[in-house]
């Protein structure tokens, strides 16, 4: 596995990506295509506060992530997806154990309503880690609305 920061070269990869996620989970969020075909996206990753990134395996662009750095040690992951062909391998849960260990400090993770997957995912790649304190709540999101959240430190 390889991680890779998003920057101008590879900037088409990580939104091609995200089109993929968009559509994933407009079933929940009733998001729908604008007349282009493409989803508008939640997250601009070129806000200096965002940091993205691609984790590709053997050179396949195989997921991404944008993290919100909300300090230097507060962070929270604002998109995350792995391409489904590439789940089985626990990809989702070494990549974000790399982001983890490339920003120690305070996370949260937050899953829409509906998400059960999502929520069963990070709780089990949360598990896994050495971490501390790790707090689950429900929480109504000002953009999401009721959302299942998980914090934790690393």
């Amino acid at each position: 596995m390889e991680l890779v920061a998003v920057n101008d070269l590879n900037q088409a990869v990580y939104f091609n990506l995200a089109q993929a996620y968009e559509a994933e989970f407009s079933k929940l969020t009733e998001k729908e295509p604008r007349q282009d075909g493409m989803f508008e996206l939640d997250t601009d990753i070129a806000q200096e506060q965002v940091s993205a990134f691609i984790c590709y395996i053997s050179g396949v662009p195989a997921g991404i992530a944008a993290i919100y750095m909300q300090s230097d040690k507060d962070m929270e992951v604002a998109e995350f997806y792995i391409v489904p062909v590439f789940r089985k391998a626990k990809l989702g849960t070494r990549f974000a154990h790399a982001l983890w260990t490339l920003y120690p400090g305070s996370w949260t993770v937050k899953q829409i309503e509906g998400a059960d997957y999502a929520t069963e995912f990070w709780c089990s790649a949360i598990s896994t880690l050495p971490g501390l304190g790790l707090v689950e709540d429900e929480y109504v999101d000002p953009y999401w609305g009721k959302v299942t959240r998980q914090r934790f430190e690393c």
